[in-house]
């Protein structure tokens, strides 16, 4: 993942929430930053317009919705324009599934950012479906950013969860990099909790020296963090060994920051699982935005 060079676009998708609003905001600053195109997405589906017809949906038929679509595209080119005219903005329409369409559009995007909440049906969960999905299945970084909240002040600084996994690489190079745009401090945060093992298919003895274990976590993070301090020496790193359950460490410190940086799983028993239960729990619980970054990205 070279992002420094990448002329790939900042990928956002549109709706009429105010978390897409906020998502909006959060690409035009990435793409104006990395002097990157910004590529505007909206699909539409009936369940979005309370469509109804026993003939069925017909993207033929479908004049209202996208029309509806565009202007809420067009709107958004119109105020990007006036107020980011150093962006290139592109556009896409399209009827069909927002989560297929973005998808699809991973494979080409330096990122894709949306609201961690859309307008689909069901309001009361804490994360959308399409952000949910993405997340798993998308190609490249997906940023989920919530609606501004007027009571909690603009975050400074980027967190990365450190787990000495592959994933965890890829998270790390995308915060280190982000830092040094930013011109901000990264808080690079490793939790440990599962007292049976000190490594990789090492069982710790009946009885254990918690502070021996501690000293091996600070060294695995020591040597998580040491090339990516080599390439970018200008970032400010700020090292944290947490003992506790990944989750709640991680939010603790990205209260107050910019974005928080996880990979897409980590070394979790299931493996199967395309979310790991730590970048899970962070989008459904996190305040500011999240970056979710898989492996290869």
């Amino acid at each position: 993942m070279d992002i420094s060079t990448s002329t790939r676009p900042v990928v956002v998708g549109l709706d009429r929430s105010p978390h897409a609003t906020a998502a909006l905001e959060h690409a035009t600053a990435l793409a104006e930053r990395r002097h990157l195109p910004l590529l505007l997405v909206n699909a539409y589906e009936p369940s979005q317009f309370d469509v109804r017809s026993t003939a069925g949906w017909s993207p033929d038929a479908a004049g209202v919705p996208r029309n509806v679509a565009e202007r809420l595209v067009d709107d958004a080119v119109d105020t990007l324009r006036a107020f980011h005219p150093a962006v290139e903005v592109r556009t896409k329409v399209e009827a069909g599934s927002a989560v297929q369409l973005l998808i699809e559009e991973s494979t080409r995007a330096s990122a894709i950012v949306l609201g961690s909440r859309g307008t689909g049906g069901f309001a009361e969960l804490l994360l959308g479906s399409t952000t949910l999905h993405l997340a798993s299945h998308a190609t490249c970084p997906v940023i989920a950013v919530p609606a501004p909240d007027p009571t909690h002040p603009a975050g400074r600084g980027i967190v990365v969860g450190v787990d000495g996994s592959a994933l965890s690489d890829s998270a790390m190079e995308y915060s280190f990099a982000e830092a040094a745009d930013l011109g901000e401090p990264l808080v690079a945060v490793h939790a440990w909790h599962d007292v049976t093992r000190t490594g990789v298919g090492r069982m710790m003895p009946l009885a254990f020296d918690p502070v021996e274990v501690a000293d091996e976590q600070r060294l695995l993070l020591t040597e998580s963090l040491a090339a990516w301090r080599d390439k970018f020496p200008d970032v400010e790193v700020v090292p944290k060994v947490v003992y506790g359950h990944p989750v709640p460490a991680l939010l603790r410190y990205a209260g107050k920051a910019r974005l928080l940086v996880v990979g897409c799983r980590g070394r979790g028993s299931v493996r199967s699982l395309l979310l790991g239960s730590v970048s899970h729990g962070v989008l459904h619980h996190a305040t500011g935005a999240v970056a979710v970054v898989h492996s290869g990205c």
